[in-house]
């Protein structure tokens, strides 16, 4: 039976020794300034999810993007599928922190996360520390509004009317509610919440808003990449040696006489399957289907290659990304402008990227903008 692991949740403030032996430290920080916004893709990898969410962030925050920091914290990540938040950081509070050397040996998180358990994972959590209160909206564990407000301008009765107004816009339910000052819980009650929460979500035990833990997925996730990499080169290696084994093994039958052995049944033999048409002809066609595709056409790749195109359009009014759709032979790009000479400037950026974009149509849309759909091309398989 696999053994419970155990964390030890410590408020930033405490300045508490490193966790014992066993134990996963657990530093819960009261950032002022972030905000959460969730997420759902149809892939995977922190560098994927990065890179869309850039494309999706960068028009918003302009010339500021530099400035803020996007960390994503995935509640599910399967092969095709990744869903989640991702915690946008404003202003120096992770530099704060790190200068203060107290988060050497925990994971960090936002305080308020450590009370996820107490409304099951969807709900409101009311968290009042000092001179600031922070209320959190959870969705199945996926934090999907994040805010904190000045305790001189504002009290946790307020904060929670005003959220519940915002939900109610929304047409939706609050969940259920859970409201506390930091002077009123003990640590004992911390702990217990926190451990609760772990329990409740496992994928919490990986959320990490330190700059070590991002980093630390960033390695993993590099190093499943290259062992993807060494696996599909093998994959092409034993193919050729088995296109190799066929053509000896062909030619041997014919060097002793095998005549009565047909093509059809020696592909038959090798492949557990008749051949339709030509056996050598169905033979190589197997064998290609195994082959990996140009890397130029990678997910990673193209991703890059548009990042850089926005970053060269700058934060511009002008034209804007609506949808992207990334495929193996294609990606569609559909967006919006406000002339045609836009258009004509981004399809030039696109081919200095080593794109080839073909235009579908352009069409008016109401507000005198125009509408616009590429389909690109990049290298080949």
């Amino acid at each position: 039976m696999k053994k419970k692991e155990r964390h030890k949740f410590t408020l930033f403030e405490e300045g508490v020794a490193s966790p014992a032996p066993g134990e996963n430290g657990v530093l819960l920080y009261p950032f002022r300034n972030m905000s959460a916004h969730s997420f759902s893709f149809p892939f995977s990898g922190i560098s994927r999810v990065r890179d869309a969410l850039m494309i999706q962030f960068r028009p918003l925050l302009g010339e500021g993007s530099g400035g803020v920091s996007i960390i994503p914290f995935f509640v599910k990540s399967e092969r095709k599928l990744s869903a989640g938040c991702v915690f946008a950081l404003f202003g120096g509070e992770m530099a704060d922190m790190e200068e203060s050397g107290r988060e050497a040996d925990y994971i960090v998180w936002p305080a308020p996360l450590a009370f996820a358990g107490e409304v099951g994972g969807n709900g409101l959590i009311i968290w009042t520390d000092g001179d600031f209160v922070t209320t959190v909206w959870l969705d199945g564990w996926v934090p999907i509004y994040y805010k904190t407000a000045s305790a001189e301008e504002s009290d946790a009765e307020t904060e929670k009317e005003s959220v519940l107004a915002y939900i109610a816009l929304q047409g939706r339910e609050a969940g259920k509610i859970f409201m506390a000052d930091r002077k009123d819980v003990s640590k004992r009650r911390i702990q217990e919440m926190g451990q609760a929460t772990i329990e409740g979500c496992p994928a919490y035990g990986q959320l990490d808003l330190s700059d070590r833990g991002t980093n630390l997925l960033e390695r993993r996730e590099k190093l499943v990449s290259s062992l993807t990499l060494a696996g599909r080169a093998a994959v092409t290696s034993a193919a050729a040696l088995l296109l190799m084994a066929l053509g000896v093994y062909l030619h041997q039958a014919s060097v002793l006489d095998a005549g009565m052995i047909s093509a059809g049944t020696i592909y038959s033999s090798a492949f557990r399957e008749p051949s339709v048409g030509s056996p050598l002809s169905s033979a190589i066609a197997r064998l290609r289907s195994v082959t990996s595709p140009d890397a130029d056409v990678s997910f990673n790749s193209v991703m890059r290659g548009v990042s850089s195109v926005w970053d060269q359009l700058g934060a511009s009014d002008d034209i804007s990304i609506e949808i992207l759709r990334y495929g193996g032979e294609n990606t569609d790009l559909t967006g919006k402008t406000k002339n045609n000479e836009s258009i004509q400037h981004l399809r030039s950026l696109l081919e200095q990227e080593g794109f080839t974009p073909n235009r579908d149509n352009i069409q008016q849309i109401p507000g005198g903008e125009l509408r616009f759909n590429f389909t690109i091309t990049r290298g080949a398989r």
